[in-house]
C-alpha cells in the first residue's frame, strides 16, 4: 500500500512541476486545499487557498521556469496522507522544500494541505547554463602525493589534468568546490587533523571566494555543507576529479547520481593506489578503470580532460 501511495504522490508532485513550467500558475494554485497553509522563508506565511494563489500569481510575474525537484524523499504517513522534502531549482531561485503534506481528497486527487518550503538564492536575471555546473575537486590533499603518509600511483600527472580542468572554470568564473578530507582520530593513518597531509596540494589551492567543504566520511555529502552549497549555486551538473578512484570519487558519484546531479568523470584526472585484495593485487590505473567503467553504467559521463576541453 505504501509503494503505491507513494507514487500516486510523486504523480500528482510531479503533474504540479508540469503545470509550474508551462507557465499554468491557476493549475497549481488549485492544487492546494481550500484551507491549506503555505510558509515560505523569508516570505512568510499564507494561510487559505486565495492567499496562497496571491502569492504564486505574483511570483509568475517574475518569469520563473525549468523547476526542477531533486534528492525527493516521500514519507507515508497513513493510506490519505504523505509528506515530500527535496531541493528544488529553477532560473531565478533555488531553495529547500521542508515539508509538502499531500493530502488524499474524496474526489480521489491528491491535494496540498501543508506547504512549508524556504528560499536561498533569488535572482534578478535567470542564471547562465554553463553556470550550473560545477567543478568539484576530490582530496587533492598532500598525504596522497609524493611523501606524503598514503601516496598513490601518479597523483602528479593526474593533479595536473586536474589543474587544466580547474585553470578553464577559473578563466569562465564557473563555480569550483574543494574537498577536503580531514579524518577526526589524530590516530588516522592518513589525513589526521592538525598534520600537512591534510592541506590541499598547491597546484590546486582554493582561491578566495572557492567553496572548500571539509569531511570526515568518505561521502562528501554526509555532516557537511556541500548538498546546500549546490542548492544555493543552482547546480545541476558535477564535473568530478580527484582521489581515490575506488572510495572517495566513487561515492561522490554515486550519491550525487541517486539524488539528481548530472554526474562526468574525467578519466585521466582520477587516481588511486596500488593495492591487493585476497590474492588479488592491483596497480592504480587498473583501480581507475574498474571504478570508472563502474560509475558508466550508473549513470556517469565519462571522458578525457583533453576530450572535455574540447567540448567546453
Amino acid at each position: 500500500m505504501s509503494q503505491s501511495i507513494r507514487q500516486s504522490v510523486m504523480q500528482a508532485s510531479q503533474q504540479w512541476i508540469a503545470d509550474f513550467n508551462r507557465g499554468n500558475a491557476q493549475a497549481c494554485i488549485e492544487r492546494y486545499q481550500p484551507d491549506a497553509t503555505m510558509q515560505v522563508s523569508p516570505f512568510g506565511r499564507f494561510e487559505g487557498i486565495d492567499a496562497i494563489g496571491g502569492f504564486w500569481s505574483e511570483f509568475a510575474k517574475s518569469g520563473p521556469a525549468q523547476l526542477v525537484y531533486r534528492n525527493v524523499e516521500i514519507k507515508v504517513l497513513n493510506d490519505r496522507q504523505a509528506i515530500l522534502s527535496a531541493n528544488w531549482s529553477m532560473n531565478i531561485a533555488s531553495g529547500f522544500i521542508s515539508k509538502e503534506l499531500w493530502t488524499l481528497s474524496d474526489d480521489g486527487q491528491w491535494y496540498l494541505q501543508e506547504d512549508d518550503f524556504s528560499v536561498l538564492t533569488q535572482l534578478t536575471a535567470p542564471l547562465e547554463q554553463q553556470k550550473r555546473t560545477a567543478l568539484i575537486l576530490v582530496d587533492l590533499q598532500n598525504d596522497y602525493f609524493p611523501g606524503g603518509r598514503f601516496e598513490l600511483e601518479n597523483p602528479v600527472a593526474s593533479t595536473q589534468k586536474a589543474k587544466d580542468i580547474l585553470t578553464h572554470f577559473r578563466a569562465k568564473q564557473l563555480p569550483v568546490i574543494h574537498i577536503q578530507h580531514i579524518f577526526e582520530s589524530e590516530n588516522a593513518p592518513f589525513f589526521a587533523p592538525d598534520t600537512s597531509g591534510i592541506e590541499i596540494a598547491s597546484s590546486v589551492a582554493p582561491l578566495k571566494g572557492e567553496p572548500v567543504i571539509v569531511k570526515h566520511h568518505i561521502d562528501s555529502f554526509i555532516d557537511t555543507a556541500l548538498e546546500q552549497t549546490l542548492v544555493e549555486l543552482g547546480i545541476e551538473k558535477l564535473v568530478i576529479v580527484g582521489a581515490m578512484a575506488q572510495a572517495c570519487v566513487q561515492t561522490i558519484c554515486r550519491s550525487a547520481t541517486n539524488k539528481g546531479y548530472l554526474c562526468e568523470v574525467i578519466s585521466d584526472a582520477i587516481a588511486a593506489p596500488k593495492l591487493s585484495y585476497a590474492e588479488h593485487s592491483f596497480s592504480g590505473a587498473e583501480l581507475v578503470a574498474a571504478n570508472l567503467l563502474s560509475l558508466s553504467f550508473g549513470g556517469a559521463e565519462i571522458n578525457t580532460a583533453e576530450q572535455w576541453l574540447s567540448a567546453n
